[in-house]
């Protein structure tokens, strides 16, 4: 509750700016697994995959390694796209990136990848993978 108090207080001071045309919007947050399905505002998005390569906790490996997330992304009825989202050290070899900017006509939106669990490198848990990641838009 105080995140979100503090996205409308950080808004409404942007919004005021002078000359200021900008509103942001709090980002909405989704916890999504392979074929799980959300959607917001005009957008449809599934977790197509999830390619691990993260260097498992207690073995020494060549490289730190990454995870990606792979969405697609329907925009309503005319287009849609896969966007990766990244996490890890090496995520900059493949030049790829924890955030995505999408624009739509005259919106634009920004996935955020908070993280992909379990994480190998911390945990010997193994599981399904859950990606946690946030949109926001600004019109």
């Amino acid at each position: 509750m105080k995140r979100f108090l503090l996205y409308i207080l950080l808004g409404m001071l942007a919004a005021c700016g002078a000359g200021s045309k900008t509103i942001v919007i709090p980002p909405h947050s989704f916890a999504l697994k392979v074929k799980d399905k959300a959607s917001y505002e005009q957008l449809s998005i599934t977790l197509r995959e999830v390619q691990e390569s993260r260097c498992p906790k207690d073995v020494n490996c060549i490289r730190a390694g990454e995870a990606v997330a792979v969405l697609n992304v329907v925009i309503g009825e005319n287009s849609e796209r896969n966007i990766q989202l990244c996490t890890g050290a090496d995520c900059g070899i493949r030049a790829l990136s924890d955030s995505y900017n999408l624009s739509v006509d005259d919106q634009r939106y920004l996935f955020k990848l908070d993280s992909i669990v379990p994480n190998p490198a911390q945990t010997t848990v193994r599981g399904e993978p859950v990606v946690y990641f946030s949109i926001r838009n600004s019109k």
